[in-house]
């Protein structure tokens, strides 16, 4: 297993060996995105300098305060080259920062590192049932915690499956107001302004939706559970789970530490994350679900198209009793363990690190 604490002096001994002299500048604590939080490790002032932008999604605009301060702050002679350490492939956000400052890409998966860290103790959780002797309660499950902004399509999300009249089929977790960004329905604008998105109907939907939970009834908000499996009791009983990822909107393949949860659970899965990621987990050993429902949603590069396709899968296995979903977990059960023992395993963890230390001496 994984310690995520020590995982920025384990880049900076490695770029040790490879360069002597570095600097690794990297944010703490974990997500966050502010100048205030620079940390960096220093051997010496004549090497390059590992920028390590990894723990959360670069966004064009928003990230370039603290590029420039890295620059202004470290960068002072010909020696100093900068190295972007990110978990971003084929993103047109990464291309924007490496043309605007002459960085040299440095992509790996981070967190494979930072999941493996946090989800370790789940392998001795009595509550996760194994597949096979499940009862089923609900057809799926679906975490919509932040809502504002680019999360916004989480908004479009459950407005489409109220339209659908699915509510009720799932357990559903949503804020009237995102903890974040204020109004769920003013924060639908993004996506208007952005996108061109038509949302009168989204957000004549979310008008008679009330809040949901799922497991803090008594809460006035949903809590932050990045580094927890939340709701277990109700994941069990959830046939799908629903991934809703950071990213959606934009063209890159990058991944958090969601798409791991329901691989720890051992449950089959949905993903409303960028166009071709399913594919890019699939690139990294695990095995989805085109056996037993459509994936080609994958593939659509309209973000709403692509929404409405994952909302057909999930309404079309609403249209199952639970006797059959039940039976299709059984069906399951070999993909379904395969994916949480190889997320487990030392073999994917050291495939992961071999990715990114060959990446790293690539530019040595």
């Amino acid at each position: 297993m994984y310690n995520i604490h020590s995982h920025y002096e384990n880049i900076f001994s490695l770029a040790q060996k490879i360069w002597g002299e570095v600097k690794v500048v990297y944010l703490f604590p974990f997500g966050a995105t502010s100048v205030e939080n620079i940390e960096y490790l220093n051997s010496g002032d004549n090497g390059p300098i590992l920028l390590c932008y990894d723990q959360e999604p670069l966004i064009p605009g928003f990230n370039d305060t603290i590029f420039d301060h890295v620059f202004e702050r470290f960068v002072h002679n010909e020696h100093n080259r900068v190295l972007l350490l990110n978990t971003e492939y084929n993103s047109d956000a990464k291309n924007y920062f490496m043309e605007k400052y002459n960085m040299e890409d440095i992509y790996y998966f981070f967190h494979i590192f930072a999941a493996h860290d946090w989800f370790r103790g789940y392998r001795y959780c009595p509550d996760i049932i194994k597949p096979k002797e499940r009862k089923v309660n609900k057809k799926f499950i679906s975490f919509n915690r932040i809502t504002g902004n680019a999360r916004s399509y989480r908004s479009l999300h459950v407005a489409d499956l109220s339209r659908r009249n699915l509510l009720e089929y799932g357990h559903v977790s949503y804020s009237i107001n995102c903890p974040e960004h204020g109004n769920n329905i003013e924060q639908l604008a993004w996506a208007r302004d952005n996108y061109s998105i038509d949302i009168e109907w989204a957000a004549k939907e979310l008008a008679n939706i009330s809040e949901l939970r799922i497991d803090t009834d008594t809460e006035n908000h949903i809590p932050n559970g990045s580094m927890v499996l939340s709701a277990v009791h109700q994941c069990m009983e959830s046939f799908l789970f629903v991934v809703t990822e950071t990213e959606y909107w934009t063209r890159k393949c990058h991944l958090t530490e969601k798409i791991f949860k329901p691989i720890i659970s051992m449950q089959p899965f949905v993903l409303l994350g960028p166009a071709h990621n399913l594919a890019y987990l699939r690139s990294y050993g695990f095995l989805t679900f085109d056996r037993w429902w459509d994936e080609s949603y994958d593939s659509i590069e309209d973000p709403v198209e692509r929404l409405l396709a994952v909302n057909d899968v999930i309404a079309k296995l609403c249209m199952r009793s639970n006797e059959e979903l039940e039976q299709m977990l059984a069906e399951m059960q070999e993909v379904l363990l395969h994916n949480r023992r190889w997320f487990e395993s030392t073999g994917f963890l050291d495939s992961a690190w071999n990715e990114f230390e060959h990446s790293l001496r690539e530019y040595s």
